[in-house]
Formats: C-alpha cells, sequence, structure tokens
C-alpha cells in the first residue's frame, strides 16, 4: 500500500504545509457562508453544532504543525486529514439543507486535492466516499423553500415522479463530476511529475557531467604545469651525472622522473581527449580485462583471484578511457581497503551472457558502516581515506557508460561491489 500512496517528488513537510493552507481557505469559507445564513436567517438545525463542527475543524488543521512523523507516514497523515475534511463538510451540509444546500459542490474539493497529492487509486476511492457522502445529503429532508420551487414549476404535489427524476439526475452529475475531476487531474498530475522526474534526472547528469568535465580540465592544466619543474628535474640529474657525483643515485632518480614524465604525459593526453570526445568503442569485455590486467602491474602487492567467463555477445563501450579510470579508482579503494585489514588481496568475478555484464569486486578490509554505504559514491566527499572523490568520479563514469554501482558489505567482512551493463543497468 506504501508505493500506491507514495510520491517521490516533494519533501514531507511541503504537501502538509500545502494542504494546511487549503484547509484555512476551506474553513474561511465554512466560516463565511456561516455568517451569511446567519445574516440572512438561514434555517439551521443547530447552530450550537455547526459552530462546534467548525471548531474542531479548526483544531485538526493547528494539529497539522504539530506533526512529526517518522519518515513515509507523511502520506498516511494527509489522507487523514483530507479524510476528516470530507466529513466536516459532509456535517455541515448536514445541517444546513443536505443535498439542497448550493453549496454541496464543495464536496468535490477534497477529491481535488486527493487527486493532486496522491496517485490515481486514492483519488477513485476519495471520489467514492464523496460519492456516498452525497448521498447520505440526499437522504436529508429538503427545505420548504425547495419544495415550494418544485411544486410551484411542476405543478405538481412534492414526491412525484418529476421531483424524483430531479434527484437522480442530481445525483448522477455529482457522480460523473468526481470521477471526471478524479481522472483529469490525476492525469494531468502525474505526467507533471514524470516531467519533473526526467527534468531533475537531466539536471543532474548535467551537472556530474560538468563536474567531469572540470576535472578533466584540471588535470590538463596539473600536467601542464608540472611539466617545466619535471624538466629542470630531469637536467639536474643530468648536470648530477656529468660531475661523477653518486652517478648511481642521478641514475635512479632520472628513471622516475622520466615515469614521472611519461605519467603526466599520460595525464594530460586522457584529459585532452575527454575534453574532444575523441574516443573510441571496443568490446566491453575485452575493456575490462585489459584495465584490470593493466591495473594489476601498478599494483603488485595485490594477489588477486580472478573468475571471467563470456559468451562473446556483442556489447560495446563508447569510452575505454573513462571506463578504466573508474575502474582504477574502484579497484584502488579496494586493495587500500585490503591492505588496511592486512589482507592485500580482492577476489574478481565477470561474467557476461546474454546483452549483460556483471562485474563484482569483493574486498577483505573491515566493511563500511551503513551511513558510509549510503552516501559511498552519490556525490564528492573528500577525506584522507580518499573514499570520496574518486569513487563519486567512478559512480558517474560508469553511470554515463549506461552501467549501474551497487555497494554492500559481506557478511564475513569487506565491501562487494557489483557493476552491471546492459539489461540490468536500465
Amino acid at each position: 500500500m506504501n508505493s500506491i500512496f507514495a510520491r517521490k517528488d516533494t519533501s514531507p513537510a511541503q504537501p502538509i504545509q500545502q494542504l494546511q493552507r487549503f484547509r484555512w481557505v476551506l474553513i474561511a469559507l465554512e466560516l463565511l457562508a456561516s455568517l451569511i445564513g446567519y445574516l440572512l436567517e438561514y434555517p439551521i438545525h443547530s447552530w450550537s453544532l455547526l459552530c462546534f463542527v467548525i471548531a474542531v475543524h479548526c483544531f485538526t488543521n493547528i494539529s497539522l504543525k504539530l506533526w512529526r512523523g517518522q519518515q513515509g507516514s507523511e502520506q498516511r497523515f494527509i489522507a487523514i486529514s483530507i479524510l476528516i475534511d470530507l466529513f466536516m463538510i459532509t456535517a455541515l451540509l448536514a445541517m444546513t439543507g443536505g443535498a439542497s444546500n448550493g453549496f454541496v459542490a464543495i464536496l468535490l474539493l477534497p477529491v481535488a486535492v486527493t487527486a493532486v497529492l496522491f496517485s490515481a487509486i486514492p483519488s477513485y476511492l476519495m471520489a467514492i466516499l464523496a460519492i456516498g457522502c452525497y448521498s447520505l445529503l440526499l437522504q436529508v429532508p429538503l427545505t420548504t423553500d425547495v419544495h415550494a420551487m418544485h411544486q410551484h414549476h411542476s405543478a405538481e404535489p412534492a414526491g412525484t415522479e418529476p421531483f424524483s427524476q430531479h434527484i437522480s439526475q442530481m445525483w448522477w452529475a455529482f457522480s460523473f463530476s468526481a470521477f471526471i475531476v478524479s481522472w483529469f487531474i490525476s492525469a494531468q498530475t502525474q505526467r507533471i511529475r514524470s516531467t519533473s522526474a526526467q527534468l531533475n534526472k537531466l539536471q543532474q547528469k548535467q551537472l556530474q557531467h560538468e563536474q567531469i568535465l572540470a576535472v578533466a580540465t584540471y588535470a590538463a592544466n596539473a600536467a601542464h604545469d608540472l611539466a617545466t619543474p619535471l624538466q629542470n628535474l630531469v637536467l639536474l640529474t643530468d648536470e648530477l651525472t656529468e660531475q661523477q657525483q653518486d652517478a648511481a643515485l642521478a641514475t635512479d632518480l632520472r628513471q622516475q622522473l622520466q615515469l614521472c614524465q611519461q605519467i603526466v604525459q599520460k595525464l594530460r593526453s586522457n584529459a585532452q581527449q575527454l575534453r574532444k570526445g575523441d574516443v573510441q568503442s571496443q568490446p566491453l569485455y575485452n575493456a575490462i580485462e585489459h584495465s584490470i590486467q593493466l591495473w594489476l602491474v601498478s599494483r603488485p602487492e595485490i594477489s588477486m583471484e580472478q573468475h571471467f567467463a563470456s559468451d562473446q555477445s556483442p556489447l560495446k563501450v563508447t569510452d575505454s578511457i573513462s571506463l578504466a579510470a573508474a575502474l582504477f579508482n574502484i579497484l584502488d579503494n579496494a586493495a587500500d581497503a585490503s591492505l588496511a585489514n592486512k589482507e592485500p588481496r580482492l577476489s574478481l568475478t565477470m561474467q557476461q551472457k546474454q546483452g549483460q555484464l556483471e562485474l563484482q569486486i569483493r574486498d577483505y578490509g573491515p566493511g563500511l558502516s551503513e551511513k558510509e554505504l549510503a552516501q559511498l559514491g552519490k556525490k564528492p566527499q573528500p577525506s584522507e581515506q580518499g573514499l570520496g572523490l574518486g569513487q563519486f568520479l567512478a559512480n558517474v563514469s560508469i553511470d554515463s557508460l549506461g552501467g549501474t554501482v551497487e555497494r554492500s558489505n559481506c557478511t564475513d567482512g569487506g565491501v562487494l561491489t557489483r557493476i552491471y551493463f546492459g539489461n540490468k543497468a536500465q
């Protein structure tokens, strides 16, 4: 039932505040109608009872501010409030002429509010309840003025067939109006919610892509800024070699600097390709396998248990560079977690079958808390452990390539990261 009443596009407080404002307007209309009825000496069954009903309505609306329910219970609270509105309006109409009261159409307001705040099924249920309340109001004896009006126009005694037909037509008109209001408002509201959700998703993706582009720009700028000091260090090591001062140390230093230059050059090249979009598609399985083998060369202290299988189904990746960078981030964090727990090993399982690929990366670290697991990869959260920014970029990169990332704690320790591509990721 929670899925029927759930609404994901607003915070818990927002619909309650909207409902409270609507109910104050409704109560104001009730007070205005009562005042007009009093001034015009409209026949009321009991003024004291009418004032009591309005006072209770005011109290229930004030109590909305005191709501401190649990997450997900606000929809039930709102539904109960709308039901109270329906019954209060029915009670007021019953004391002021029943269905002959000109304000009887106000019974459609709870139906309209339900259609706005909930899905179609609750709005139809509210329409049925409103029709039931209207049917009860038809049982209230009509006022003397109404009887006289029908006797005058029909020239027949009250209670004859034309008058009964008129009552039946009133009931059918109200029922038709209630269902039309429920259907139309629910359909339009659902369409607005769907469009809003799509726009929010597109905005989020656009923001993530802009962040990736910014990181690529920073990487290119960093590579450019590091090029000059690295070149100067190479010149200094050459001078040390020529002077025969600790030649072995100078040779080792030159090798490390050359390695740094290669890394910086690769970083600059990859960043430029990301910004230009100059990437080539290739089989996804091969790209992941190649990236894992490259990562193993860079982390020789980690042993890896691998179980790979593929049916060679056609599944390609459009940007192998972004994919490799994302996998490196995930594997580095998994390896660091295992090393922190003095378990220098990882377990990888990759299976491609019928256009779907699943990659499982299991580390042997201490695991994460539920809060850390929920936040990991959702937004940039730089930390000393390096679990924030890199994981966020990895998630965004894989998502942009059509995949999804899921993480969970293992029962015997460690974190299991699942990466899906294909139908599972949709």
